[in-house]
């Protein structure tokens, strides 16, 4: 996309809400011309299971960018967040793109232990150390929350993540201008599907590994 286009923004996310607060950072009505750099953005909402939503195939054919905005990364959010990726077409000729959402000076991320679905808190100071699961007791290198939400969704690397911060316009513009540049796109998950047993509701914190 060039310069002084216009485009049209579909935000997916699970939360409408989430979506939003995503798109607060640049307009407060959607469907309204917003500038940014040398581009003239509309924002459209489809919030929750694309499928479920009848406008959703009229909102995809009007889309000249996706944002997939997320904020947690427990079991349960990444079914939702896989059923919208399952909503996608197979070959998808528009970029698209992860947003995370954090708030001003939040330092740490919520996951689920990849082996048993205990929900695990961690901080970014974490990453890349070896953690264990309190529940299960497993081992696993700590990512970060981009690069766990796209392990766990099996995405390529050419799918960006992008982490933004409610107090910094800033970096929520430069990744949006960054995916009006052409973010590749065909994203096809794989079937990732997730016992009962999976689904630990109480929040721990990861053991850190001494080396």
């Amino acid at each position: 996309m060039k310069a002084g286009e216009k485009a049209n923004i579909l935000i997916l996310s699970i939360y409408r809400e989430l979506a939003e607060e995503f798109m607060s950072s640049f307009t407060a009505e959607p469907k309204t011309e917003v500038a940014i750099s040398d581009f003239l953005i509309t924002f459209e909402i489809v919030a929750g299971d694309p499928s479920q939503d009848p406008t959703f195939a009229e909102h995809m054919a009007k889309a000249d960018a996706i944002a997939i905005v997320v904020r947690f990364l427990d079991v349960l959010s990444l079914e939702k967040i896989k059923n919208i990726y399952r909503s996608l077409p197979d070959s998808l000729g528009i970029p698209v793109a992860i947003f995370m959402l954090r708030d001003k000076g939040e330092v740490d991320f919520k996951i689920s232990c990849p082996s048993c679905g205990q929900k695990l808190w961690l901080r970014d100071t974490d990453i890349a150390k070896r953690g264990r699961c309190p529940n299960c007791t497993k081992p696993f290198v700590i990512l970060s929350q981009g690069n766990h939400l796209k392990s766990q969704l099996i995405l390529p690397d050419k799918v960006e993540a992008f982490q933004v911060t409610n107090s910094n316009p800033e970096l929520f513009q430069d990744a949006l201008i960054k995916l009006l540049g052409g973010v590749p796109a065909g994203i096809k998950p794989a079937d990732l599907s997730v016992s009962n047993e999976a689904l630990k509701n109480a929040t721990a914190r990861i053991q850190i590994q001494n080396t």
